[in-house]
């Protein structure tokens, strides 16, 4: 018969615990949404700046969720049906030009 110590046993344990923890996938995204922007760029012979934003939902609910981003000085996006663990993305671009500013991100909304 096979003798095997504790502290062979205690390590051999641990690396099944570290390969299991490994093995589990987890979520690429945080549950809820996320707003990116990218860098300003100079539009040529004007006074005006651009960057595109972006806004990320990731649903984690088990229920389908309706949302929508309200853009300051411009149009709303579409009221999105986002299903259980789906995503969706909408992009946008802001303007600058002489301190107003366009299109800007406010706030995720439900509809």
């Amino acid at each position: 018969m096979w003798k095997i110590g504790r502290k062979t046993l205690a390590v051999a344990f641990s690396a099944f615990a570290v390969a299991g923890v490994l093995a589990v996938p987890s979520p690429a995204f945080a549950c809820g949404y996320n707003v990116t922007y990218g860098a300003w760029k100079h539009i040529p012979d004007t006074l005006t700046w651009q960057r595109e934003w972006s806004w990320f939902f990731y649903n984690c609910n088990t229920s389908t969720v309706r949302r929508k981003v309200i853009v300051n000085n411009g149009s709303d996006s579409p009221c999105y049906s986002i299903a259980p663990r789906d995503t969706r993305n909408y992009r946008n671009h802001e303007s600058n030009t002489a301190g107003y500013r366009i299109n800007q991100y406010e706030r995720t909304a439900s509809c």
